[in-house]
């Protein structure tokens, strides 16, 4: 994606006036105040608030293990308790 630094200087989110951030791994501009996400098509930013994205709510609370779970422990421990012993 190629973006004239001039233009970059100059863009705002149109719906807040924020500053904006690129995202060159995806072709997006997100806008540092209210989160939306504006898409970058033929390296032209799309700075319409329709065509615009929230992003979506980090999942990474919800996947880590809670401190009693078998998962949590990463010790040996946990490990010979899920494996049978050769006697």
């Amino acid at each position: 994606m190629k973006l004239d630094p001039v233009l970059l200087e100059i863009l705002v989110c149109p719906d807040c006036k924020g500053s904006l951030t690129v995202d060159y791994d995806n072709d997006e501009l997100i806008c540092n105040q209210c989160g939306l996400v504006y898409p970058v098509r033929d390296d032209i930013p799309v700075m319409l608030v329709g065509e615009a994205r929230r992003p979506e709510p980090l999942r990474e609370q919800t996947t880590l293990a809670q401190p009693d779970s078998p998962a949590a422990d990463s010790g040996a421990a946990g490990q010979a308790a899920d494996q049978p012993t050769a006697e």
